[in-house]
Formats: C-alpha cells, sequence, structure tokens
C-alpha cells in the first residue's frame, strides 16, 4: 500500500486525480479493443459501463398485461368500497322521508265511478249532438237619431256629465 505524507497539497492531489483518470481511459479502451477482438460489442468510449441497476429484472408482455389487469380489479374494489361507504353515509345523515297518503278509498265507490263516468259522457255528447242549436237571437238596430241644434234635456234623475257648449 502506498502511503503518503500527511502535509499533502491540494494541488499535489487534483494532479493525482487527473493522472488516474487518463490511465482509467486508456485501460478502458483496451478492454473495449479486446472485446471487439472477441467478438463481442464494443464498449461506448464516451460512458463508462454502467451496471444495471440491483432488483430490477425483465418482465414478459404477457406477465405486463396480467400485473395491469390485477391493478386496474384492486383499484376498482377500492373505488366500489368509497363508494359504498359515501352512499351509507349519506343515508345515515338523511332523515327518513315522511309519506303523505291519503286514506284508501273503499272499492265499491272506485268500481262504481269507473263504470259510470264513461257511460254519463257518451249520455252528454249524444244529447247534445241530438239537440239542434239554439238559434242566436239578434240585437235590434235603431236608425241613428236626428241631431238636434238644443242639447237635450237630462232625463230626472239622470246627472248630466257633460256640460253644456256655450255658443
Amino acid at each position: 500500500m502506498f502511503c503518503m505524507p500527511q502535509t499533502v497539497d491540494a494541488d499535489i492531489l487534483a494532479a493525482a486525480l487527473i493522472g488516474y483518470q487518463e490511465k482509467l481511459k486508456e485501460i478502458d479502451a483496451r478492454v473495449a479493443d479486446l472485446k471487439l477482438r472477441l467478438g463481442g460489442k464494443p464498449a461506448a468510449a464516451s460512458a463508462p459501463a454502467v451496471a444495471p441497476a440491483p432488483g430490477k429484472r425483465a418482465v414478459s408482455a404477457k406477465s405486463r398485461r396480467r400485473m395491469a389487469a390485477a391493478q386496474k380489479r384492486r383499484w376498482a374494489a377500492v373505488r366500489k368500497a368509497k363508494a359504498a361507504a359515501q352512499a351509507a353515509a349519506a343515508k345515515a345523515t338523511m332523515p327518513a322521508p315522511v309519506k303523505k297518503t291519503a286514506p284508501p278509498k273503499p272499492a265499491a265507490k272506485r268500481v262504481a265511478r269507473k263504470r259510470v263516468a264513461p257511460k254519463a259522457k257518451t249520455v252528454r255528447k249524444f244529447r247534445a249532438a241530438k239537440q239542434p242549436a239554439a238559434p242566436v237571437k239578434k240585437a235590434a238596430v235603431k236608425p241613428p237619431a236626428a241631431k238636434s241644434a238644443q242639447p237635450s234635456q237630462p232625463a230626472e234623475g239622470v246627472a248630466a256629465t257633460v256640460p253644456a257648449a256655450s255658443a
């Protein structure tokens, strides 16, 4: 192991880092060349190889469809339970409606009315059609009275509404 003195300057450390990075690039280039000779894929020169994230696995399309269907079923069950809970809460908070009902009519009257009402209508229509229409009386037309030069005298007990015009 390499032992460095404790009084190392920051410039020296920066220079060492640059040197090691250059060596790393050279080694990566040699590894890529060897892989190419062996028939493998060449490594990307600019980006170092990144290992896949741990825990990742390849999943087939069929498995993804099954997982999506299962997730939809789970969410449908959650929504259904939530809707049922809301309906129950709404039902519990609302008072029961008071139904106003009329007292039941006797059955005999209802039946009698059903039988009589259509018959009475028919009889009225028949009578109206059978009777001739009543003659209409016309008002008698009086010939217009001749205008006199003097104003007429109002009848007794009737006050004149229009004052007499002065000449």
